[in-house]
Parts: structure tokens; C-alpha cells; sequence
């Protein structure tokens, strides 16, 4: 028994397609007459062989003839969608697009010519109007005394479509691989760098024709973390969840600088390669060893900081107190200087105008040193001052033609006012009494 070396798909189809074309060659080329009956065949004998080998192939066989199909077997037509007797009497190259029947027949004829070996591959337009992809081999035979070519193809559209999806796959896995944001490479198992990415470059100044299957990443490790990372580079090629896939290291780039490495590796599913992503953490690691050799001056800042906000409390606190101290002082001395003067105008003038202004001055100065203004004002900052007048002359019980007199105004003009307070203090929908209300305020 002759044992053949692995062939891939294609190498086999070819193969089979070759040992086909030998075949019928045979029987409808090399077997001559005189042959056939050195051996006591006949002629029947030998047709019958042919439509055995045409028929049981797993290839499409068919046989042109003056540029038509005269023979065509079960598997050709199969894969055209059409009959056998719908193909047969047909121009050959019907089935193949119009823009690809000058290459179709030239590697035809090359391959008639002995000028090309390896079968060619084209597209056929099937009976539904799909598109399939064939491979043939052509041969010059005679067939029922006559020069005719023998086609031996196979239908290879799912071949064709599983290649054009790992191409995509391809292209897929390389764009993300090149645009990701993170240095990245692919390890070999024997520690050899086979890709790395445009990032990887620019992080750290070498060229992919430098790396990419001339160095081992050891190469490029501190000393220190290389048995170590060996160590986990093989138990993840047998076993991918015993080792770390994140972890520190340090790495040498082209300058020669130490840096600080985060790595995150793992292995690629169905291989022995493994991909690995850099992320260099070198000033993080310098700011957390800065922030840790002054770790004791922030305890002493800490301390100097409370001692001044214990200060500034205390500076607070007396200037809350002086500001008081300050209120008192001026509204004692209103009382005590101001109005008692105002209420001696009040006797000695006589102008019922100035008597009204004098009235306007002291109820502002009383205003401003009466508690009940100053509460009610911030409690109820929506007020106006004249708002505020009224409410106080409302809390002492003043009618509101009393109010009018006392700011020469209309009595309407008083109650629009009183309106607009209870609105304020949202009394508008209560029966409350305003002045019962507004005595709470003293």
C-alpha cells in the first residue's frame, strides 16, 4: 500500500480531476481497436466501462464537440440545475458569463497545449440564475471517431464561499488587531514575536520588520521577570486558566528605558499562539512611589490645616459677635439720638406735607429698628419695604384709613396692599386674622 503525504482540499480535488482525465483518456483514446480484442473485449465492453466511470465520478464529465455539449453525466448537470437533455446540443460556453468567456477559453486552450498543468477556476450562470464556482481540466480525446474535449469539473462554490468568509474574518481580526488603542503582539510557542500592531511601534520605537519573527519577547524583559513569565507562557499552553492573564513586568524599549508594563495575555482558541496587550504604567508607578515617599507630609499638612481652621472658627466667632455687638450699638443709638428729635418735629411743624414726610421718616426708622420688621423681612424676603410698613402698622392694630392718613394715600390703596401681604404669607384661602397672624412675628 503506497501512502501519499496530507494534501489540502484543493490538492485533492486536483488530484481527483487529473486521475479522471487519465482514465477516460484511456478508454476513449488509448484503447485501440486492436487492444480491445487482444483482450477479447468488445466494443460494447469498453462503452459500458465508460459509462460506469462517467457516472459513478464524483466530477462533473462532459464532452464538447464542435464547440457543443454532446455527453454530459448526472453531476454536471447537477450542479448547472439544467437536465441532461436540456444541456445536450447546446453551445458549451452558455453557461459561463459573457464577460468571462475569452479567460475561460483561454486557459482552455493552454491547458490542451500542455501549457498549463493545474486546473483553472470560473464561474457558471446555473438554470436559477445563481452563480457557481467550478474547477476544470480539459483533454483531447476522440469520441465516436471523432476529435471532441473532455471536461472533468467539480462544483467548488462552498469551498469558494468558506474562503471569501475566513477572508472577511481575516480582514476583521487585522483591522481591529491594527486599531486597537493598546501595544499588541502574537506569541509563538517557542516565545518568538510573529505580529505586532502600529501601536506597539509608536509605544515603543521598533519597527515590525525588526520584531515580527526575528526576536523572542525575552529578549526585550528585565532579567528579574523573565523565569517567571516562562513559567506562565507554558502552563497557558496547557492549561489557559492556571496562569495570570493580567500581571506587571517590565520591558526595555528601543531606547533602552525601563518601563513598567500591565499585561493582558490569553490564549488565541485552536492554536498554540497566545496574544498579548501592553499597557504602560510607568508614570503611574512613579507618581504612586512619589506619593508614597512623602506619605508622612500629608499627615503634618493635615495637622497645620486644622490648627488653622481652629484659628479661623475662632476669628468667625468673634466677628459674628463684634457684627452684633456693631447692630446693637446702632439701633440703641437710633432710639436713643434719633427718634426722640423726630418726635419733637412732630410738635413744631405745622405743613400737613412735611408732617406727612416727617411721618414716612419715622416709621422707616422705626422699621429699621423694630424686631418685628427685621424677622418678618427675612422670613418673607418677597415683601417689599412699603409691604413691610404696613404689615407693622396692620400688627399695631391700625385701621385702614389710618394707614392711608398715616403714608397720604387712599384707603384702596391700603387694602390692595393688605391683598397682596396675605398673598405673600399665603393666606389668601385662610380666614385667618392678618393682624393675629402677623403678631407672631413680634
Amino acid at each position: 500500500m503506497r501512502i501519499y503525504p496530507q494534501l489540502s482540499k484543493k490538492e485533492t480535488a486536483n488530484k481527483a480531476l487529473r486521475l479522471n482525465i487519465q482514465g477516460f483518456m484511456k478508454v476513449n483514446n488509448m484503447e485501440t481497436n486492436d487492444r480491445r480484442q487482444q483482450r477479447n473485449e468488445s466494443p460494447d465492453e469498453t462503452a459500458d466501462l465508460f459509462q460506469t466511470l462517467t457516472e459513478k465520478s464524483v466530477a462533473g464529465i462532459y464532452v464538447v464537440q464542435e464547440g457543443k455539449f454532446v455527453f454530459v453525466n448526472a453531476n454536471a448537470a447537477y450542479y448547472t440545475g439544467y437536465s441532461k437533455d436540456e444541456l445536450i446540443g447546446k453551445k458549451s460556453d452558455i453557461l459561463v458569463p459573457p464577460e468571462d468567456r475569452e479567460t475561460v477559453k483561454k486557459n482552455a486552450r493552454m491547458m490542451l497545449k500542455g501549457e498549463r498543468i493545474s486546473p483553472h477556476e470560473f464561474q457558471i450562470i446555473a438554470k436559477d440564475g445563481r452563480r457557481r464556482w467550478i474547477m476544470e481540466t480539459v483533454a483531447s480525446i476522440s469520441y465516436e471517431g471523432k476529435p471532441a474535449i473532455l471536461g472533468n469539473s467539480m462544483d467548488i462554490s462552498d469551498r469558494k464561499q468558506a474562503e471569501e468568509r475566513i477572508k472577511e474574518s481575516e480582514n476583521w481580526y487585522r483591522t481591529v488587531f491594527e486599531t486597537t488603542g493598546a501595544a499588541t503582539m502574537v506569541l509563538e510557542n517557542d516565545t518568538t514575536i510573529s505580529f505586532v500592531n502600529n501601536e506597539f511601534v509608536k509605544q515603543f520605537g521598533y519597527t515590525k520588520e525588526e520584531i515580527e519573527n526575528r526576536k523572542s519577547w525575552t529578549e526585550f524583559t528585565y532579567p528579574d521577570d523573565v523565569e517567571a513569565m516562562k513559567t506562565h507562557h507554558n502552563l497557558r499552553r496547557i492549561d489557559p486558566q492556571i496562569p495570570p492573564k493580567n500581571y506587571e513586568f517590565r520591558w526595555y524599549n528601543k531606547k533602552g528605558d525601563l518601563r513598567n508594563i500591565y499585561l493582558t495575555v490569553d490564549m488565541i482558541p485552536g492554536t498554540t499562539k497566545s496574544i498579548a496587550s501592553f499597557l504602560d504604567i510607568t508614570d503611574y508607578k512613579e507618581a504612586e512611589g512619589a506619593l508614597k515617599k512623602r506619605g508622612e507630609e500629608p499627615e503634618a499638612k493635615t495637622h497645620e490645616l486644622e490648627e488653622l481652621n481652629a484659628a479661623l472658627r475662632v476669628l468667625l466667632k468673634k466677628r459674628e459677635e463684634d457684627k452684633k455687638e456693631l447692630a446693637g450699638d446702632v439701633l440703641s443709638n437710633v432710639k436713643k439720638l434719633v427718634i426722640p428729635y423726630v418726635d419733637k418735629l412732630k410738635k413744631h411743624i405745622g405743613d400737613p406735607h412735611l408732617r406727612a414726610d416727617l411721618k414716612v421718616l419715622e416709621s422707616n426708622l422705626r422699621d429699621i429698628v423694630s424686631p418685628f420688621s427685621r424677622t418678618l423681612s427675612s422670613q418673607h424676603m418677597n415683601l417689599t419695604p412699603r409691604e413691610v410698613q404696613v404689615a407693622n402698622l396692620i400688627k399695631e392694630g391700625k385701621s385702614s384709613k389710618e394707614i392711608a392718613d398715616f403714608f397720604n394715600i387712599s384707603s384702596s390703596a391700603v387694602n390692595i396692599c393688605r391683598h397682596r401681604i396675605r398673598h405673600k404669607l399665603g393666606l389668601n384661602k385662610q380666614k385667618t386674622n392678618l393682624q393675629s397672624y402677623l403678631s407672631s412675628f413680634s
